[in-house]
């Protein structure tokens, strides 16, 4: 079966409005059974959440015309009216379809006319206005419910839609922040997170953004939209393995094409990050502190690793020098060899000749060094006295030349 467009919603929408359509018309309303009314609004399926389904639209608008009928004096019911006819027309986060939002505004403004005592109807008068981007109506109807409730959590409901449709992050933010503090009603808070948490990935701001879509399931286990989104978050924070958990509960809730795609992205990303090995490591934790009186352990973080290991002083009796004591610690990485360093020369001695140049450097080899023997006096002839004049002479070592024969 083919999706409806807003404008074949739209039509079904008004067949179940025809029977409240003559005070829209002008019919003066009559006073009915106020508690009943009230009650039919409190049964009714809850009109916030994102991207709600038409079915349950159409359901809830459908019981709000009960509680027209039970009392046409009501304002609520109109309110309520108003509010399911522009989130038919939803075309994306506080974007609706312009058709939508005028057959919301007739009603809206029914609403206010007939029970201007009811904040509900100015808070969706407020609403229609600020959708429909006419800030200087909107802004009359916040002065409104200023005006009678003071700046509660209706007021910062308002404002802080007000402030985020015309662009200005920072008052938005706070009046957001307030809203979210201020919220009493489940369904209304999970609508204020939802639109706070996207707030905050418009601006860039993830990790709160994360926090608030947290909070957001926290509240509502099955919102499918809100895990999705809280997924993208810590993938933009760089927690992947957490995206992948949140982004499966997502699916697991109803999730299409496009978070089955993500799911792919995270996959892929998951395997690149084990491939280059920058997965977190969970590093074990410290053992404890001793109990046999010894000093408080301290920690040192070793240049190798990024564990740490534990240090127990404990001073001696008798010496004041600590000894170290071998704790149940984790096992440490064993550090990095050390590079090779070349032993040095050994170490030259009185009168050793001196050690060869070292290998790749062309030296000139050293003059030979000069003999330090000293010649001895030649024995004295026999019969010579040492008082002689003569000059010793030399005994001839070679022997003599034979003449050769004739």
């Amino acid at each position: 079966m083919a999706e409806l467009n807003t404008e074949e919603r739209l039509a079904q929408a008004q067949q179940v409005l025809d029977p409240v359509v003559p005070y829209l018309m002008g019919e003066s309303p009559l006073p009915g059974d106020r508690p009943r009314a009230e009650a039919f609004l409190a049964n009714a399926p809850s009109l916030y959440g994102h991207q709600l389904p038409f079915e349950q639209i159409l359901a809830s608008m459908d019981i709000g015309v009960s509680a027209i009928q039970a009392d046409p004096c009501f304002g609520g019911g109109y309110a309520w009216v108003a509010g399911c006819l522009y989130r038919i027309g939803f075309e994306d986060t506080d974007i609706y379809h312009e058709e939508a939002l005028a057959n919301a505004l007739l009603w809206a403004r029914l609403a206010v006319k007939i029970d201007p005592a009811c904040r509900e109807c100015w808070e969706a008068l407020g609403e229609v206005y600020c959708f429909q981007r006419n800030f200087a109506e909107a802004e009359k109807a916040m002065g409104e419910v200023y005006r009678r409730w003071g700046d509660g959590d209706t007021y910062a409901r308002l404002a802080f839609l007000f402030f985020r449709l015309q662009g200005d992050q920072e008052q938005a933010i706070n009046w957001g922040a307030l809203a979210w503090q201020q919220e009493w009603d489940t369904a209304r808070l999970i609508q204020t997170l939802f639109a706070l948490g996207q707030l905050y990935r418009d601006s860039g701001r993830t990790r709160q953004a994360a926090n608030a879509y947290r909070v957001l399931c926290e509240h509502d286990h099955n919102s499918m939209w809100g895990h999705h989104f809280w997924a993208q978050c810590e993938f933009a924070e760089g927690n992947l393995q957490e995206a992948s958990e949140i982004n499966l509960k997502a699916i697991q809730l109803g999730g299409g094409h496009v978070m089955r795609e993500f799911q792919e992205t995270l996959k892929r990303a998951v395997g690149r990050a084990k491939l280059i090995g920058t997965k977190t490591r969970t590093v074990p934790p410290p053992p404890p502190a001793p109990t046999d009186g010894g000093a408080t352990p301290g920690t040192v973080q070793s240049g190798n690793s990024s564990a740490s290991r534990k240090i127990t002083t404990k001073p001696s009796g008798n010496s004041s020098v600590s000894k170290r004591a071998t704790p149940k610690s984790p096992v440490v990485p064993a550090p990095p060899p050390a590079a090779v360093v070349p032993a040095p020369p050994p170490i030259s001695r009185v009168g050793a000749p001196p050690s060869p140049p070292p290998v790749g450097k062309v030296v000139a080899a050293p003059p030979p060094a000069a003999s330090s023997k000293v010649q001895s006096t030649p024995p004295m002839r026999k019969g010579a006295t040492t008082d002689s004049e003569d000059p010793p002479v030399k005994k001839q070592t070679r022997p003599l030349m034979r003449k050769p024969p004739k």
